[in-house]
């Protein structure tokens, strides 16, 4: 039988037990209010997968200075909204796997002014320059959506995908 001295023994149940609480200490520092932190999603969409269904391919898309993806489907023929336009669309919104977080497509027309606070700065960017009658898809980057915030359905870090018809500008 081997018996350690309880000199020994006592020196090495304190290391044991100071090599425990760092352990402890340094897995819990970071994550705020004693919660781990979360892994977010690539925020350039050009490293995220898309669901097959939203048929995204960002070579057909225009990429802004801001990382803004751009792709007009159908350009339409009345007036252009402009940077400080009250426009009325209509929308869907999907998260890259595909889920609908969000529209009005068949209701009402979603009623805006463009350059304020009322929308993401996606929306700002992405829906100036569009005639009445046009349909734009907007890839929309974390950074000009929710950033790291969770919003309703919308998982913090999200790429945003938007499929918006400009029904009337003002």
């Amino acid at each position: 039988m081997l018996v350690a001295p309880l000199g020994r023994m006592s020196g090495y149940l304190s290391g044991l037990v100071w090599s425990s609480a760092s352990v402890l200490v340094l897995c819990s520092c970071g994550g705020g209010e004693g919660s781990p932190q979360q892994l977010l999603p690539p925020s350039d969409p050009a490293e995220i997968f898309f669901a097959r269904d939203l048929s995204i391919d960002l070579a057909d898309f225009e990429r802004t200075s801001s990382g803004l993806y751009i792709q007009d489907l159908s350009e339409g023929a009345g007036t252009v909204a402009r940077r400080t336009s009250r426009v009325w669309i209509e929308y869907v919104g999907w998260l890259p796997d595909g889920t609908v977080f969000d529209g009005n497509v068949g209701g009402t027309p979603y009623a805006i002014r463009l350059g304020g606070n009322e929308v993401i700065r996606g929306w700002n960017q992405g829906i100036v320059g569009m005639r009445r009658g046009g349909i734009r898809r907007l890839v929309v980057r974390p950074g000009l959506a929710y950033g790291s915030s969770r919003r309703g359905d919308i998982p913090p870090g999200s790429t945003l995908i938007f499929h918006i018809k400009l029904i009337d500008v003002d």
